[in-house]
C-alpha cells in the first residue's frame, strides 16, 4: 500500500495564514455591520447562521497549538483533502485546521489521540471571507486509506469518529479533544462513501455525523450539523471507565434537518455520557417526517441550559442509562438533571414536551429515580390537539418547577400539565411535580377532562395564570407591563450554584442576563 504523504507549513508561514484569515474575517464583520458583504459558500447566509460570540463560548481562534499544525485547504503547501491528514498519528497539542474553500471537503475525520488539559487535540475550521464554515460532507467522502477503524460499522456510521484505533490497547481512549468551527453533513442512508479499504459503501441507518464511541473531556462547539441520521451520538459501556464518554460539552452548535423519516430511534442528539453540558445550541427543525426526539439524553448529571429547541416527538427525552448502569448507579449525579434558561417551541401533536425517568418498561430499577430541576425556561406548545408539558415516568421521579412561562396555542382545546406512561404492572406513573411560581395559560388542566395521572401535582396555588400571552410569541421576550416581569422567586438551595447568567435574545442568541428589580419568569429578562 502506498503511504499517504503530507506537508506541514513552517511556523512562519502558518503565522502568515492566521494573520491573513483573521484580517479577512475582521473585514467581513465590518462589512456586515455596515450592511455590505454577502453570504454564500454553501454554509448558509450570514443572517441564517447560528453565531454564538466566541467570548461566550470560550473558544479561541482556529490557530496552531503546541504540537504539529496540519493545514487542510486550497492554498499551496496545504493538504488538499482530509484523507491526507495522518489521523492515526495525532498526539497531544496537534491541530488540524481546515480552511474554508468554495467546495466541500468530501472526507472523514478519525480522532483517537490522547491530548492533555494543557495540550488538547483540536480539529477546527478557519472561516471564509464572509464567515463561512468549511464544509465536511459525508456524501461521496473518502476515508484515509489504511486507518485501522477496528470495525466496519465505525466507518459506515459517521463523518467524524472519536474512538480508539484497532492498533491501540483495549483500555486506550481519546481525551482532551475539541472539534469546532465546521459545517458537517451527509452521514445518512442513501449517501455513500469510500472506506479505508477502498470499497464504496452506504451509511447505515443508526449513525451520526459526529459519533463518540468513547473518550474523556470532549468539546463539540460552534458547528453547523445537518442532513445526518443523527447530529451527535455518544456511547458508554460497562467494561470500565475507559469505555465511558465523560465530560462532554456540546456548545453553540446549530442542528437542523437531522433524523430519519418514519424512524423513532434516531434523534437530533443522542447522548450517553457522564457529565454532559448542552449550552447555547440551536436545535432547529428535524428532517421532514423524522419521528425521533430533539434532545435524547441517557447521561449522568446533565446540564441543559440556554438552548433554543424547536422540534421533536419530544423536545427533551431524559431517560435511564443503557449499557453502563452498573458503573454509575451509585453516583449521586445520576439522580440530578438541570434544565434552565431554554426556549422550547414544539408541536404538541407529536408527543409530550419533557419526558423524565425512563423508557424501558420492566426495567424501572434503572430509571433515574431522582429530581429534574426545571426553571427559568419559556415553553410554547403549538398545534390544535394533544399538548402536554411533563411526562414523568414513575412516582420515584420528581420535578421541581419554578420561574417558567408555559404557553399554548389558542387552538389547543385542553392544555395539559402531565400525562401518564405505561410501566410494568404495579408501578404507577405521573411522578411528583412540585410547582413554584410559574406563568401558565389559564385554560390549563392537570390531565385533561377524560384522563387520570398518578403521582401528585403540588403547588397549584403558586401559579400565575392569564389568557393573554405575557411574552412576544415570535421572540419570546417579556412584554412591557406583563405579569412575568419581576415575578420570579429565589431558587432553592439545591441549585444556588447554578445562577441564570445568560438569556437568548430576539435572534435566539445568548447575551448576559441582567435582572433589575427582581428576576422575571421565563428564559429572558425584560430589557
Amino acid at each position: 500500500m502506498q503511504q499517504q504523504t503530507f506537508r506541514r507549513l513552517p511556523a512562519a508561514a502558518a503565522r502568515r495564514f492566521v494573520s491573513l484569515t483573521s484580517g479577512a474575517i475582521a473585514l467581513a464583520a465590518l462589512l456586515a455591520a455596515c450592511g455590505g458583504g454577502g453570504g454564500g459558500g454553501g454554509s448558509g447566509d450570514a443572517a441564517d447562521r447560528h453565531e454564538v460570540p466566541a467570548e461566550i463560548l470560550g473558544i479561541s481562534a482556529c490557530e496552531p497549538g503546541s504540537g504539529t499544525d496540519y493545514q487542510v485547504g486550497p492554498r499551496a503547501g496545504q493538504l488538499s483533502d482530509l484523507d491526507q491528514v495522518p489521523w492515526e498519528q495525532l498526539k497531544a497539542g496537534d491541530t488540524v485546521r481546515v480552511f474554508y474553500r468554495s467546495t466541500p471537503y468530501h472526507g472523514k475525520v478519525v480522532i483517537a489521540a490522547q491530548g492533555r488539559a494543557d495540550a488538547p487535540v483540536r480539529v477546527c475550521g478557519v472561516r471564509g471571507p464572509n464567515g463561512e464554515r468549511p464544509i465536511l460532507d459525508g456524501r461521496d467522502a473518502v476515508s484515509r486509506r489504511g486507518v485501522p477503524y477496528g470495525h466496519e460499522l465505525h466507518e459506515s456510521r459517521s463523518v467524524v469518529l472519536v474512538n480508539r484505533l484497532q492498533t491501540q490497547a483495549w483500555q486506550a481512549y481519546p481525551r482532551f479533544i475539541q472539534i469546532d468551527g465546521l459545517h458537517i453533513r451527509g452521514a445518512r442512508p442513501g449517501n455513500h462513501f469510500t472506506d479505508s479499504f477502498g470499497q464504496r459503501r452506504e451509511y447505515v441507518e443508526f449513525g451520526a455525523c459526529v459519533w463518540i464511541e468513547r473518550g474523556h473531556n470532549i468539546t463539540i462547539a460552534d458547528n453547523e450539523i445537518n442532513d445526518c441520521s443523527q447530529a451527535i451520538f455518544s456511547n458508554s459501556k460497562e467494561e470500565g471507565d475507559f469505555t465511558i464518554t465523560r465530560n462532554l460539552r456540546i456548545a453553540g452548535n446549530h442542528f437542523h434537518g437531522n433524523g430519519v423519516a418514519g424512524i423513532q430511534l434516531n434523534h437530533t442528539t443522542y447522548i450517553q455520557s457522564v457529565g454532559t453540558v448542552y449550552e447555547f445550541n440551536r436545535y432547529g427543525p428535524m428532517r421532514a417526517g423524522a419521528a425521533g426526539n430533539s434532545l435524547k439524553d441517557r447521561s449522568v448529571g446533565p446540564v441543559i441550559r440556554y438552548n433554543r429547541i424547536e422540534d421533536g416527538a419530544r423536545a427533551l427525552d431524559l431517560v435511564e442509562t443503557e449499557d453502563y448502569y452498573v458503573l454509575i448507579k451509585d453516583d449521586p449525579a445520576y439522580r440530578r438533571t438541570y434544565v434552565y434558561g431554554n426556549q422550547i417551541v414544539k408541536d404538541g401533536r407529536k408527543g409530550s414536551t419533557i419526558h423524565y425517568g425512563g423508557d424501558h418498561a420492566g426495567n424501572e430499577d434503572s430509571y433515574r429515580k431522582g429530581t429534574l430541576y426545571f426553571f427559568n425556561n419559556t415553553v410554547h406548545i403549538t398545534g390544535d390537539d394533544y399538548a402536554v408539558i411533563f411526562q414523568i415516568s414513575t412516582t420515584e421521579e420528581t420535578a421541581e418547577v419554578w420561574n417558567n412561562v408555559f404557553l399554548f396555542d389558542a387552538a389547543i382545546p385542553y392544555p395539559r400539565m402531565r400525562d401518564k406512561q405505561d410501566n410494568a404492572d404495579g408501578i404507577p406513573s405521573g411522578g411528583i411535580v412540585n410547582l413554584g411560581r410559574n406563568w401558565i395559560d389559564a385554560r390549563w388542566t392537570d390531565a385533561g377532562l377524560w384522563h387520570q395521572v398518578g403521582g401528585a401535582l403540588n403547588g397549584v396555588a403558586n401559579l400565575i395564570t392569564g389568557r393573554t400571552p405575557p411574552v412576544d410569541l415570535q421572540t419570546l421576550q417579556p412584554l412591557a407591563g406583563s405579569p412575568v416581569v419581576n415575578a420570579g422567586q429565589e431558587s432553592p438551595q439545591a441549585v444556588r450554584n447554578l445562577a441564570v447568567t445568560y438569556q437568548l435574545d430576539a435572534r435566539g442568541l445568548p447575551v448576559p442576563r441582567r435582572s433589575v428589580g427582581g428576576i422575571d419568569l421565563g428564559a429572558a429578562e425584560r430589557q
